[in-house]
């Protein structure tokens, strides 16, 4: 029994011993998970103040990036409205020239018509002339004595006169066609290229 209790009694140390140095690795155990426990909390702390940030800068970015995109929208629209602006000014521009050329168009074509009717006129007063000029050397072949030739003189003179009046009637009315002519001219020709480029637009 002595024996038997020694043995017991060893064999409890053992298992006193071995309680302990369980007790010691389940102690080390412990505070090793422990520490590294609080490790990891404080990178998970880390890493939802990191999240937390990025989140927050994320929503300032996707801020800004709205605000610029709300700039832009609101350039763009101005920009087409004040191209909308000038589109009609434009149109009301061509549309102007354009009736101020369909005018200058029916003046020059007014011109024209007077011209060609003053040629005929003035065709006219030369053929007249002409009669007139053939009847007076007429008329001075049968003149024989000094009264008919007094008269015919007279006569003569007279013709000269209306025949200068008519002279100066028809280069007068050449010099106002040919001042009309050259204004509407000058009017289809002023500025002609800008014009069209722009009707042409």
């Amino acid at each position: 029994e002595e024996k038997a209790n020694k043995e017991l009694h060893k064999s409890l140390l053992e298992l006193q011993k071995q309680q302990e140095c369980k007790h010691h690795e389940t102690t080390s155990a412990n505070r090793q998970l422990k520490m590294e426990r609080e490790v990891h909390q404080q990178e998970l702390a880390d890493l939802r103040s990191e999240l937390q940030n990025v989140k927050i800068k994320h929503e300032r970015n996707v801020q800004e990036l709205m605000k610029l995109l709300q700039q832009e929208k609101d350039d763009a629209e101005a920009q087409i409205s004040m191209l909308k602006m000038e589109l009609v000014e434009e149109k009301n521009i061509v549309k102007a020239q354009c009736r101020q050329l369909e005018k200058v168009k029916m003046e020059y074509d007014k011109l024209t018509e007077e011209l060609t009717h003053n040629e005929e006129e003035n065709m006219k007063l030369r053929q007249k002339h002409e009669f007139l000029k053939q009847e007076l050397e007429k008329k001075d072949k049968q003149i024989s004595n000094e009264d008919h030739l007094r008269r015919m003189e007279e006569a003569r003179m007279q013709f000269k006169d209306q025949l200068h009046h008519l002279e100066m009637e028809q280069e007068s009315i050449l010099t106002m066609i040919g001042s009309e002519i050259d204004a509407a001219c000058d009017i289809l020709s002023r500025d002609s290229a800008e014009k069209f480029k722009v009707i042409l637009s």
